[in-house]
């Protein structure tokens, strides 16, 4: 029985009349009422079945120093104190989750887990609150989501929210919130809710607000209220944290050596992150080494600080760099050109969480300065009396208050600042690296005004920071994915780990056993391997410092069944310009679902590393043939002399005619043989190349011959059981330049099934390490591509390459900015070259594509509602686009494609919430975007042309469809569309179709032409699919359709 009741409030104006009622979905059903928080007994999680778990009875207040459960006569409430740093409130979360539960929930608070609050059209409750409030201080409400941490809007509780306008000290009165005002762009279905806030006014303010709530609950049908005489939109100004007054970033005026200004904001926001004159330099210390990241919050921006063993980081004070004139345009803090000078200065203070904090190792910082040789201050540790309660903690920001007395030292009067340091803790005294700290930072300033910190608890030192074994730890989180974690005491036990030292490789037994060494490259060594005769099959390499695999003076091959590029490491893999030996890396290994469920390993994997892979130039990539190449024959003809070398390779494309690939049962109907075949070139004399054996198929007049040969070859070794794949992802460098990329990448055109696997909740590891729990084992994992930029943070640069893939793709660009730039692709099953996500922005020019038959020869729209838009570019194509952004010219497909050698696939589902990744190179009015926030800003929607295009392209070949075009939106006054530039696509099949549209209306057809080639085909020159009753339009079009029996079909 509850004890909430609702008086009788009789008025005149209500709720159902203001502004806040268009926000309501009249559409959805009502759902029942739900009480959040009611009795004394809703302050405790309870169980959720039958199960008996320990954590029954936990607190479900967000801090039980500040939030009590009252147990009143009249009605249960809520008594939260604020604090200048903390707010409290209501914990809506699973509090007993994991392996032991087998991932179900156990115990909650709230009746259920993360509700979704947009099942219900309102949050009510009475409250009452006592504080001392002016126009920025006001009582306020507001939620965060479980994952991703979002916040809601922040909604000051006045006004229209509250029953006569305010809230009273003495009285309870009313509260009714329509959820649909607490949604942000961000979070629009506020789904997920872990925590409902009442909230501080922050640190400019001494007296807090007090807050008194009862009967919590979500409903349908609220009591009716007055509305207060207020603005009708919600306030956001409070913060979520601890602020401080409102300083600008930098004095009005130049300062003097001792400003009378008492507060000095160093970093409050994102924009403090760069130099004042331009922003695309940042002020951070290792930031590319790090990762630092800001996060620009609607509570409180903050940046992230997550030191390696190695190297610390941190913010920059002062001019960066001085023009020629000497005057300084890059400047940090303060912001004016000059050097900070902290000797009169009394405290430093800023708030932290820290996360990774263990038995020796605390978070620490330091300042360097006082000009050349730098000197450095002593270093603090942040805990005991410089902390908030004593030590830094990860589930919330502490305020850190520092006396610079505690800082100087008899050397350094802290003048001439240059840097502030969030240290690393290194290595113990076994030689093992401590886990990583990883330090969230705010509100960093310094000032004369004396801080105060909350006392600490009883003890004078912070409780240990304890960890369960970290051998429990089965994988690593790196940028997007969780990795294996390799150390030698996770060794077998026969194997050897072997570090280099004296920038040498390691001495190797030769007699070892294949797959038991594995060779690591410590940050401080730089080395070369050149050995011309290394029979060594290692199991893995892992390269934390430098290692430049080239010849000296023979070609040089390396055996591997895994190379990993850690972050700040760097693998070079190269031959010099006009070297005549070559580089060979084989992949030869075996997965291990074991250890690797998720198959990331065999191959090379540069996990936010610098991977370079340059073979020497390759001047002529094809040639065509002058006259047809005949079976039996060993002779070529090409149209000119080309600068291919005797002793290498090239690719001829299929080139029959006449397949009936629009049979339902093609190829199994038909005696379907592919022709593609390889010459090896044994002399050249002018025009005329010698192949090593006589050709088994012909080869058209203009087909074009591919130069395959390459000084650097990376390929999956025949003896592997396993094939290899190239991935890089994060920050580094990624370039993969004139190399040969041969029998690489895993993942098949079957239906995407990838390993289901999450971290065990009930072990307590340190930051970014879990032990992961397998709850389905893949057998088709995504991603295990040739060559694959995923989420890169860099710009990517693959050119020049021949990449002859088993698998399913084989240049992929996910989510990452990449030059796709003259390259060959010969025989990928799925898509030869794949822009995966529809946030790519990098080019694609001038490649040559050749099909082999391969794919599922199936459309995208079967997969995609069913793989939630994973599976996609199955069917088997030439180049496979997710959407418009990147300029797609000059390219060239041959040979036969399962379905279409260039294909467009724009549908917005799934995509929508993408970001385009912030690089170097991207169009700045894209960079950091989401792609559902772009469409808008073209008056007649985005098209292929607003930063990209399809710009003469060309394609001779067998397939089903030439161009593929679906789900191009436009305006109803467009008259334009999308333009396809310069095409000519000519299909050697029986039957098929130039040009499909799927979901599209309009397009612009510029100087394109249409060809069959067999007599008495039956070819459509452009079809269109299902446009909603529409009719294509191709409006002021120079388009040519020769020799096919049908120039337009189905709703042209």
């Amino acid at each position: 029985i509850h004890k909430m009741k609702f008086g009788c409030i009789v008025l005149a104006t209500t709720l159902a009349g203001g502004s806040a009622a268009r926000r309501l979905r009249n559409t959805r059903r009502l759902r029942e009422d739900t009480f959040i928080f009611d009795t004394v007994a809703d302050g405790t999680a309870q169980a959720t079945t039958a199960n008996t778990s320990d954590k029954v009875g936990t607190s479900c207040s967000t801090d039980d120093r500040r939030v009590k459960f009252m147990d009143d006569d009249d009605q249960d409430y809520m008594d939260i104190t604020t604090t200048k740093w903390h707010s409290g409130g209501y914990r809506m979360d699973c509090v007993d989750k994991g392996s032991h539960t087998g991932w179900q929930c156990w115990a909650t608070c709230s009746p259920f887990p993360n509700p979704n609050f947009m099942e219900w059209n309102f949050l009510t409750f009475e409250a009452k609150v006592s504080g001392t409030f002016d126009s920025i201080c006001k009582p306020t409400i507001g939620l965060k989501k479980r994952w991703p941490s979002y916040s809601s809007n922040v909604l000051a509780l006045e006004g229209e929210y509250v029953d006569g306008g305010s809230l009273s000290e003495t009285e309870w009165t009313r509260v009714v919130i329509p959820i649909g005002d607490l949604s942000t762009a961000e979070w629009p279905n506020v789904d997920g809710v872990k925590d409902i806030y009442f909230r501080n006014c922050g640190t400019a303010y001494s007296v807090n607000p007090h807050y008194q709530i009862r009967g919590l609950l979500l409903t349908d049908d609220p009591p009716t209220i007055s509305a207060g005489e207020v603005t009708a939109e919600p306030t956001s100004q409070p913060t979520g944290h601890p602020t401080t007054a409102n300083p600008t970033k930098s004095p009005s005026s130049p300062p003097t050596v001792s400003p009378t200004e008492p507060y000095w904001p160093i970093w409050k926001e994102a924009g403090d992150s760069n130099t004042l004159e331009d922003p695309s330099h940042t002020c951070f210390e290792q930031k590319e080494r790090l990762g630092i990241a800001v996060e620009d919050n609607v509570f409180q921006d903050y940046f992230t600080i997550r030191p390696d063993p190695w190297v610390s980081g941190g913010i920059k004070f002062g001019c960066q760099r001085k023009d020629a004139n000497w005057v300084c345009d890059r400047s940090c803090f303060p912001f004016d050109g000059s050097t900070p000078d902290w000797s009169e200065k009394l405290y430093l203070t800023f708030l932290a969480k820290v996360e990774g904090a263990s038995p020796g190792c605390t978070p620490k910082i330091s300042l360097t300065g006082g000009g050349w040789p730098r000197l450095s201050s002593n270093k603090i540790f942040l805990e005991d009396t410089y902390v908030d309660a004593g030590s830094l903690v990860s589930s919330e920001f502490r305020r850190v208050a520092i006396p610079l007395d505690d800082m100087r030292t008899n050397e350094w009067t802290l003048k001439n600042l240059y840097a502030l340091y969030f240290h690393t803790c290194g290595f113990n005294e076994e030689g093992s690296a401590y886990p990583l700290l990883t330090y969230h930072v705010s509100d960093l300033a310094v000032t004369n005004n004396a801080i105060d910190v909350i006392s600490m608890p009883p003890t004078t030192s912070p409780t240990p920071y304890v960890t369960d074994d970290t051998l429990l730890a089965t994988h690593r989180f790196i940028h997007k994915n969780w990795y294996p974690i390799f150390a030698p005491n996770r060794e077998p036990a026969e194997n050897s780990w072997l570090i280099a030292e004296n920038d040498a490789w390691p001495i190797v037994d030769s007699s070892a056993p294949s797959h038991s060494v594995t060779v690591f490259i410590p940050f401080d060594q730089n080395v070369i391997f050149s050995a011309a005769a290394d029979s060594t099959i290692y199991d893995k390499i892992i390269v934390e410092g430098s290692l430049t695999i080239r010849p000296v003076d023979a070609d040089v091959k390396i055996t591997v069944g895994t190379i990993i590029v850690e972050k700040g490491g760097t693998l070079n893999i190269l031959t010099e310009e006009n070297s005549e030996h070559t580089v060979t890396v084989e992949i030869n290994g075996a997965l291990d679902d074991q250890t690797d469920p998720e198959e990331m390993m065999v191959g090379i994997l540069a996990l936010e590393g610098s991977l370079t892979i340059s073979g020497n130039e390759v001047h002529t990539k094809m040639a065509p043939l002058s006259q047809t190449a005949n079976a039996g024959s060993n002779v070529l003809v090409i149209n000119e002399a080309a600068e291919f070398a005797v002793g290498g390779e090239l690719t001829l494309p299929d080139t029959q005619e006449g397949l009936n690939v629009g049979h339902w049962n093609f190829p199994a109907c038909c005696s379907y043989t592919d022709q593609t075949e390889t010459c090896t070139i044994t002399a050249i004399d002018g025009n005329q190349i010698i192949c090593e054996q006589a050709l088994m198929y012909d080869h058209a007049i203009l087909s074009n011959a591919a130069y395959i040969s390459r000084s650097v070859i990376i390929r999956t070794s025949e003896a592997s059981i396993d094939r290899g794949h190239i991935l890089h992802t994060g920050a580094g460098k990624f370039e993969v330049r004139n190399a040969r990329v041969e029998n690489l990448g895993r993942t098949s055109t079957d239906l995407i099934d990838s390993t289901v696997m999450a971290p065990d909740g009930d072990l307590n590891l340190p930051p970014g390490q879990a032990k992961m729990i397998v709850s389905h084992q893949g057998s088709n994992q995504i991603a295990r591509y040739a060559v694959h930029a995923h989420h890169s943070l860099v710009e990517a640069y693959f050119s020049g390459n021949a990449v002859l893939p088993v698998g399913r793709d084989g240049m992929v660009a996910h989510n990452s900015r990449v030059h796709i730039i003259d390259n060959i692709v010969a025989g990928a099953n799925g898509t030869g070259i794949f822009l995966e996500d529809g946030t790519e922005t990098g080019p694609v020019l001038n490649n040559y594509i050749i099909g082999r038959g391969g794919g599922s020869r199936g459309g995208d729209d079967g997969r995609f509602s069913s793989q939630s838009g994973t599976d996609m570019a199955h069917g088997g194509f030439g180049i496979w686009c997710r959407g418009k952004l990147a300029l797609v010219q000059g390219n060239h497909a041959e040979g036969h494609f399962g379905v279409s050698p260039f294909a467009f696939f724009v549908h917005p589902n799934f995509i929508s919430d993408k970001v385009i990744p912030d690089v170097q190179g991207t169009p700045a009015e894209l960079a950091g975007k989401k792609l559902k926030d772009i469409e808008p800003t073209h008056t007649n929607g985005l098209q292929l042309q607003s930063y990209g295009g399809f710009v003469n392209n060309s394609a001779v070949a067998t397939f089903q469809v030439g161009i593929d075009l679906s789900y191009f939106s436009v305006s109803a006054d467009d008259e334009v569309g999308s333009i396809i530039q310069d095409a000519f696509i000519k299909n050697l099949a029986l039957n098929g179709r130039g040009i499909s549209t799927t979901h599209s209306r309009l397009f612009t057809l510029n100087d394109v032409t249409i060809q069959g080639t067999v007599a008495e085909n039956t070819i459509t020159g452009i079809w269109c699919n299902n446009c909603n009753g529409c009719t294509l339009q191709t409006p002021n079009t120079t388009l040519v359709i020769e020799n096919v029996v049908s120039n337009r079909g189905g709703n042209c």
